[in-house]
């Protein structure tokens, strides 16, 4: 076998696509770093949480040189504190994005099939075609209609699929599905269905409710199914630290805790999440902020004659009557939004919800 042979899965995918730096895109925009403010990346305006910074400031710079926990035996408490998920069945890691590689690796191999609802985040797809796995879309027919479920369990079962990939709330729609259409997509159903959770915060509050109030626990207790993707990149703005979880179910728990990487986090990035942890009202007080700052936002998109989709995250879909002659400008006065040359989002954008003064500067860059 030639070593290129190797390498054959690899030339077949399109890699997930590669954003720049801070530093270098304020460098290619020829201004000052500080006056860069990113509206493409959905992270959290207005700095770390206070219990975040302490957690840092406590960590012992020594212990650098040593390995962690593990086990994160420090990190599960904490989750489980604030989620009440079982902390047998919780597998931490590097961020949502190694979570998703490891359920590719337990759930399909070469030939294998998975669904994936598009448009959605790329990287389900991405992890899945380096896994020899064959991705089959079911796409809308526009992104301001979702599928139902009814079509998504359909195609499963016409295909053979082995796996379901669900975003919800979906990036980059910003709506989602309830919790009678996941019980319905996952029961009975031969495939296992992954439930990306990632901006489920931003619903509970929104609607209110305490932080088990959007929980898909209870039909995982039902349905053995059903994988649950959890991180503290977006809600307690920890995006650089890369901490995500799992919550498997008990039936599979000894298998992912076997297959996950054992020391996949780093110690300061557990401190940080554990930190953040600590102090979940904060948290929330801050996420509510986000929300208001996003129905301030949707209104002067729609004053400006633009389509704003329903969104349940801390960004916006929107439609412009210029998407790209509009991303253009506020790149060029540092305001980068996320745009889409072409595919279902073409004449879309796609604008992070930051805090309340750097939303300022993207309203008055359009005039709004």
């Amino acid at each position: 076998m030639k070593p290129t042979d190797l390498l054959r899965l690899r030339d077949a995918v399109a890699a997930y696509p590669s954003e720049p730096s801070d530093e270098q895109m304020a460098e290619e925009l020829g201004i000052p770093l500080t006056q860069l403010i990113r509206f493409d990346m959905n992270t959290l305006g207005g700095g770390p949480l206070p219990a975040v910074v302490e957690a840092l400031a406590a960590y012992d710079p020594a212990r650098v040189v040593e390995y962690g926990d593990q086990n994160y035996a420090r990190l599960r408490v904490a989750i489980t504190a604030a989620t009440g998920a079982p902390a047998h069945r919780i597998i931490p890691g590097a961020g949502a994005d190694e979570l998703i590689r490891l359920v590719t690796t337990m759930t399909l191999g070469d030939g294998d099939t998975v669904v994936i609802p598009t448009p959605t985040f790329a990287m389900f797809a991405v992890e899945a075609r380096l896994a020899g796995a064959r991705v089959v879309e079911v796409p809308r027919r526009v992104p301001y209609e979702r599928q139902g479920v009814e079509a998504i369990r359909a195609v499963a079962e016409a295909t053979g699929a082995r796996l379901v990939w669900l975003c919800s709330p979906n990036n980059p729609t910003g709506d989602m599905y309830d919790h009678d259409e996941i019980e319905q997509l996952a029961d009975g159903l031969a495939a296992m269905v992954a439930v990306d959770c990632v901006y489920q915060e931003l619903a509970e509050v929104e609607t209110n409710l305490l932080p088990e109030g959007l929980s898909l626990l209870p039909i995982q207790e039902r349905h053995a199914n059903l994988l649950i993707l959890r991180s503290l990149s977006k809600a307690y703005g920890l995006a650089g630290a890369r901490v995500g979880y799992l919550v498997v179910p008990e039936a599979l728990a000894a298998r992912f805790e076997a297959a996950r990487l054992p020391l996949a986090i780093g110690g300061p990035s557990e401190a940080a999440a554990i930190g953040a942890l600590s102090d979940v009202r904060t948290a929330r007080v801050r996420l509510a902020g986000i929300v208001n700052e996003r129905e301030r936002l949707a209104a002067a998109f729609i004053r400006l004659g633009w389509q704003v989709y329903e969104s349940h995250t801390n960004f916006l879909l929107v439609r412009p009557p210029d998407a790209a002659g509009t991303a253009a400008a506020l790149l060029a006065q540092g305001l980068p939004v996320r745009s889409y040359p072409a595919g279902p989002l073409a004449d879309w954008l796609r604008v992070t919800v930051r805090a309340a003064a750097e939303n300022d500067r993207l309203l008055a860059a359009l005039g709004a």
